[in-house]
């Protein structure tokens, strides 16, 4: 079937944003845009080549060179945005008022940022933390500075909670995340409030969407209690308050899309306004008019998330077309919303959301088809063959979404879910049960609390199967596999020449064609997975934050994990950095997971790396601590019969050829009241290549070291302890070891002064090479057990 105009217009138009968004140069002049629209419009001619009409032709060029220069002049607001005056390594004053949120976390719409009468204008609204660095503390500080107390008043107020409808002043600074790049058009991070000077409870009322969007939440707390937080994702695409245990089952089932408001919720929330008006006994076109009025205004309340806008534009369109008579196809309806969201907001063709919701729709209209037919093959007629069509569409819709989805997914966050094929056959049904249920409650319970009450209870008992399900499907084979981003990139070529490949065939035989795809999927995936063996091994320091994980990779490819991150409340650094650095790299499983005491900053992440990466033991000092962290990981291990062992001196291990021997503790399961004095210390050997990882070691562990085990100290390399604290890495220390390359992790603007400065000049005046995570990022280190050490930094120069 001849594909409709408008397809082609969108994809020219996008091409040329792509072009103008991710390639301008920062200091953007109109030679740039002129060249680029030319380069867009070169690309272009491919698509417009297919197509004998000049006039089609020269549209789809013109559209690519708009595409630039939408592209190009979005870039160049967002690079003059006052979202840049917020500085990463210093303070300024912000003021604000708080839109969403309570608590540690909010969302902030600025008013003004600069000091006094250097304060300038702004309007952004930007997600904000209480000062606490990468672990987010949930303690604000409890009274305001004394520079905020009104005049003739002795005593400091107490500060009011953060929540919608307070105005903030504060001294803030860019909180950046740990390993974070800089994706196009995007600033990764959060406002961090250093101090906050001022509260005050705002006297005017907020807008009226503000105030919708609070009743509606503040509702969902009374009806439904602790399921509250669900309730709200679910209904009001408001992730406050949810636990992040709960968004890690639904991502790991492969349900995170019922998190967000999606294309299904629009849908059903259409689906119940039309039924509705018919039941209301209203004609077609007033039941139109009533649910198209109503899912705008849904839509809009929920501010316009991309897929809901989309699901939105499309249903209206559709409505409209009904009502007129005119016949529609749907995949000019698809492309007639992305021109319009493309348009007004050029940035979004970089979103993950805008991304995510247009293949979806994409893969349901491309691939659903041939797997709908395959799947409904020897379906007979009766109750059964309904059963089996029934069974057969559910499946072959999902399997469509989640093959045109998973690329996008592994790409933007490193983790894929194939059990969400399955998994979506019984949440869908259940979402859209729950969702009506939700809704009705919320509705009755704004003019009559008791019945809606009442009405809760099966809108929670949704939310109780659908959490149920999330967790069965989390707990199965295929859940939260982590993939590397160039595996995505693969997995889509698969796809793509699987597809046109078996299309070839013509008429050939079904399973000739089928057998013919699967062939040359699998070729691709297999050549994904080959890594050619190596005669290196390597130290990867990764960029936590303020925490330890350093992983030891083999010269045949077996990995050791030494630490796992630091975890908060809204930060796990084992699922954001660890686990998807690994897998990156091609790591499946991991020979071993140390832990070198039991601090969180160093543990944190643990449970995310025994859940993904499975690691055939773990280690530590067998410390008698018993903090829930620790105990929590200890059942985790135990529930996966991950066997567990203690370190100490005197035990060593062996991969291929690099050997790993353990030099502290002296004895296992001691009891310290510093557990940092029974932190594990390692040293590795390669060849000629030796280094020492101390952990948070102390002086007074670096003595016993010296005493215990003297010249064989000496290392190519050495981990400074306790990230730089001058607690550790003393003179005597550092002239044993002589390295010439020291390395520390910490977190960029860490509150604890890592690296203390008395360190590094100690280092320096030994003439080692200085590496630090909070500035040069990730960093790699690669030697080949001859004296040559490669080192690679995330930020900076290969040297």
């Amino acid at each position: 079937m001849r594909r409709a105009p408008l397809v082609f217009a969108v994809l020219a138009l996008a091409l040329g944003l792509a072009a103008g968004l991710t390639r301008l140069p920062a200091e953007s002049s109109i030679p740039p845009l002129l060249f680029l629209s030319l380069a867009g419009a070169t690309l272009c001619w491919l698509l417009a080549a297919r197509s004998p009409d000049t006039g089609h032709q020269l549209t789809l060029v013109l559209l690519a060179a708009a595409g630039v220069l939408l592209g190009g002049t979005a870039r160049i607001e967002f690079q003059r945005s006052c979202l840049h005056w917020v500085p990463d390594d210093g303070e300024v004053a912000i003021v604000g008022r708080v839109v969403a949120g309570e608590g540690d976390r909010v969302r902030i719409r600025l008013i003004a940022v600069g000091h006094g009468d250097d304060g300038v204008p702004c309007t952004l609204e930007l997600p904000a933390r209480w000062r606490g660095g990468e672990a987010a503390r949930s303690d604000p500080p409890a009274v305001e500075d004394s520079a905020a107390v009104p005049p003739g008043q002795d005593e400091p107020r107490q500060l009011l909670p953060l929540r919608p409808g307070i105005l903030v002043e504060a001294e803030a600074r860019w909180w950046r995340p740990p390993g974070a790049g800089s994706p196009p058009l995007r600033r990764p991070g959060a406002l961090l409030l250093e101090r906050v000077v001022r509260t005050v409870e705002e006297e005017r009322p907020p807008p009226l969407l503000e105030r919708m969007r609070g009743a509606a939440r503040g509702r969902a707390d009374l009806l439904f209690g602790s399921q509250s937080p669900l309730a709200a994702s679910v209904l009001l695409a408001n992730r406050d308050g949810l636990d992040p245990e709960v968004r890690d089952r639904f991502a790991r089932a492969g349900l995170s899309h019922l998190l967000a408001i999606s294309g299904l919720h629009v849908g059903l929330v259409c689906g119940i306004l039309l039924l509705t008006g018919s039941l209301m006994r209203l004609s077609r076109r007033g039941a139109a008019i009533l649910a198209a009025a109503g899912t705008v205004s849904y839509v809009v309340m929920l501010g316009a998330p991309h897929s809901a806008l989309r699901a939105a534009l499309q249903l209206v369109l559709l409505l409209a077309a009904t009502m007129l008579q005119r016949p529609t196809r749907t995949e000019a309806l698809v492309a007639t919303a992305a021109l319009l969201i493309l348009v007004l907001e050029p940035a979004a063709l970089l979103s993950p959301g805008f991304q995510l919701s247009f293949a979806g729709v994409v893969g349901l209209l491309v691939l659903r088809p041939p797997f709908l037919r395959l799947l409904q093959r020897g379906a007979g007629g009766g109750r059964l063959g309904r059963v089996h069509r029934w069974l057969a569409d559910a499946l072959a819709t999902s399997i469509a979404a989640t093959l045109s989805t998973t690329p996008i997914v592994a790409w933007h966050f490193g983790q894929v879910a194939p059990i969400g094929i399955l998994a979506n056959l019984l949440a869908i049904p259940l979402l859209s049960i729950t969702l009506p249920a939700l809704a009705l409650a919320l509705l009755v319970g704004g003019a009559w609390p008791a019945a809606g009450a009442f009405l809760a209870g099966p809108g929670a008992l949704g939310l109780a199967a659908l959490d149920r399900t999330a967790a069965l499907a989390a707990a199965l084979p295929g859940a939260g596999m982590a993939v590397h981003g160039t595996t995505a990139l693969l997995l889509t070529a698969a796809l793509a020449v699987g597809y046109f490949a078996s299309g070839r065939l013509g008429r050939a035989r079904p399973v000739i064609r089928a057998l013919v795809w699967a062939g040359v999927a699998c070729a691709l995936l297999v050549a994904a997975t080959i890594r050619p063996p190596s005669n290196t091994v390597e130290i990867h320091v990764i960029d936590v934050g303020q925490g330890d994980a350093i992983a030891l990779r083999s010269p045949a490819g077996r990995w050791l994990l030494v630490d796992a991150g630091v975890a908060g409340l809204n930060y796990d650094a084992g699922e954001r950095r660890v686990v998807p650095y690994l897998a990156r790299r091609g790591v499946r499983r991991l020979e071993g997971l140390v832990l070198t005491h039991p601090h969180l900053d160093h543990i944190g992440g643990a449970g995310a790396v025994v859940r993904s990466l499975r690691p055939r033991w773990v280690g530590d000092p067998a410390s008698p601590a018993a903090s829930r962290p620790y105990l929590a990981l200890l059942e985790l291990a135990l529930d996966g019969q991950t066997p567990w062992m203690g370190l100490r001196q005197g035990h060593s291990l062996v991969l291929d050829d690099v050997t790993v021997d353990f030099l502290h503790p002296q004895i296992i399961g001691a009891a310290e009241d510093d557990l940092n004095e029974l932190s594990v210390v390692m040293k590795i050997s390669y060849g000629e290549f030796t280094a020492v990882l101390t952990g948070d070691a102390t002086a007074r562990v670096e003595s016993s070291l010296l005493r215990h085990h003297g010249g064989s100290l000496r290392a190519s390399v050495l981990q400074l302890g306790h990230h730089g604290s001058s607690t550790s890495s003393s003179p005597e220390f550092l002239a044993a070891t002589a390295p010439e390359i020291a390395f520390l992790s910490a977190g960029e603007g860490n509150r604890y002064g890592h690296p203390h400065a008395s360190v590094i000049e100690r280092v320096e005046a030994k003439q080692a090479r200085v590496l630090r995570t909070d500035r040069h990022g990730s960093i790699i280190l690669r030697a080949d057990g001859r004296g040559s050490v490669e080192v690679r930094k995330e930020r900076g120069a290969v040297q």
